[in-house]
């Protein structure tokens, strides 16, 4: 089945990370999966974000917040929030308080929609079949959630941020499906998960995962299976769901929390995928477009971290595809024919 954009409905409500390490992350709806400006038990956690216009002409960039709740919702529109000229890019510390003048703790999804300026990508200059508007614009955004230590008198500065997570944007089109199971491109896996002591415990560290759902327009089940070696049912350890709402997510949780306490250890692996995703119902006042039928156009993203237990500080663990980039893609990519302006790829070390 082809990809549809998501996410785009009336007045443009909308709400791996990314399930592929590529380099083309540039698109008219960009996610960021875990955001936030939130208290922790170690300090405050907050997150910066840049933001690049990659079109010449000015643009709107409209800004949806979607608490970390699993049953979703509709999300908060920031309509046209940022302006960017041509080419243009711009730093945001402290993107809720600084952008979105948001106060108190907060924590979820950011989804940022790049719009032509002074011009209209709602749902009536849309293709019924793809939600693609001429008006879309394309835009990158990078973001880092950041620690701030507890006020600390023997600290210079208490404002300074002592350890930071990089949480990359993902463009639309690289959140996971279940629609896409014949091509083997339904289920994504993170590795690298460790679980060896709990929070405080010097030497040790500790794993999250969090799973978001990326359609506005569905319900659907994700699905975790844990693995300590090898993808066979006799490295198999446990199975674990959750229900998400239309955008909804979780909060990154510990691997306990997932599967229970009695999994320590390393060379842990999670695959994750859908198991069943509904159209959400007429009565909540979502429309799901036609073309995205009884499932609601399915989708979603996952993004893992280990942790060292005394300094929190974190590391991203990305999510991956269980299967290389086939040739037919390869060859989009990187053209080979007459024309197109480059040659031929091929690996440039000996196999």
């Amino acid at each position: 089945m082809f990809m549809k954009k998501l996410g785009i409905a009336a007045a443009l409500m909308l709400v791996a990370l990314g399930a592929s390490a590529s380099n083309f992350r540039g698109a008219d709806q960009v996610y960021i999966p875990a955001a936030g400006h939130a208290a922790g038990s170690s300090g405050t956690f907050i997150s910066d974000v840049n933001i690049a216009n990659l079109s010449t002409e000015e643009v709107d960039v409209s800004v949806i917040f979607q608490s970390a709740t699993e049953g979703g919702g509709p999300g908060q529109e920031f309509k046209n929030v940022i302006q960017l000229r041509g080419g243009e890019r711009k730093e945001y510390l402290d993107f809720f308080r600084s952008a979105l003048g948001i106060q108190g703790n907060v924590f979820g999804q950011l989804i940022f929609n790049g719009c032509k300026r002074n011009t209209s990508c709602g749902e009536d200059t849309q293709n019924p079949d793809t939600g693609i508007s001429p008006n879309f614009r394309a835009i990158a955004v990078q973001s880092r959630i950041s620690q701030i230590p507890n006020p600390d008198p023997g600290l210079p500065d208490p404002n300074r941020r002592i350890t930071a997570q990089d949480f990359p944007g993902v463009p639309w089109y690289h959140f996971v499906s279940s629609l896409q199971a014949n091509s083997g491109l339904d289920k994504i896996f993170i590795m690298g998960i460790t679980q060896t002591g709990g929070a405080g415990q010097v030497g040790t560290t500790r794993a999250n995962i969090g799973v978001v759902n990326a359609s506005q327009f569905s319900r659907t089940t994700i699905k975790l299976t844990l693995y300590q070696g090898t993808l066979t049912d006799a490295d198999k350890k446990a199975e674990a769901t959750v229900e998400l709402g239309p955008l909804g997510s979780t909060a990154p949780k510990g691997l306990g929390q997932w599967f229970g306490d009695q999994f320590t250890g390393t060379n842990f692996f999670v695959v994750i995928e859908q198991t069943n995703s509904t159209a959400e119902s007429p009565g909540s006042g979502i429309t799901v477009p036609t073309s995205c039928g009884g499932q609601g156009c399915p989708a979603f993203l996952a993004y893992g971290s280990v942790l060292d237990n005394v300094s929190g500080d974190a590391t991203t663990l990305d999510a991956t595809y269980l299967k290389e980039l086939g040739p037919e893609a390869i060859a989009a990519i990187y053209p080979s024919t007459q024309g197109a302006g480059k040659t031929l790829m091929r690996r440039s070390v000996k196999h």
